[in-house]
């Protein structure tokens, strides 16, 4: 299974995200980068079957939460031999 990793020590608003998304899974100029287009293509446009981790996920955000959520329902919709989703927190130092 192909992983793909979103580093959140470099993605610092969920902008920043949904072009590294659109980058790593090669999408072209027609990703939305929003909600809606983010769970069009995880159930219908990348390539699966797809391990999704997010490192140095911040326990505590209020902007990426809905990308986790959105992850955890897609990880549900297509099952986890499909999509694997998990998150790496940071870790207090």
């Amino acid at each position: 299974m192909k992983q793909v990793i979103f580093d959140f020590k470099r993605l610092v608003d969920r902008d920043a995200f949904y072009h590294d998304f659109a980058l790593q899974f090669q999408l072209d100029d027609k990703f939305g980068g929003n909600l809606d287009a983010l769970w069009d293509a995880l159930v219908g446009e990348i390539e699966l079957p797809v391990s999704i981790v997010f490192k140095h996920f911040p326990h505590y955000s209020r902007d990426f939460q809905p990308l986790v959520e959105l992850m955890q329902e897609a990880q549900n919709e297509l099952g986890k031999d499909v999509l694997s989703f998990h998150c790496e927190h940071k870790t207090q130092k």
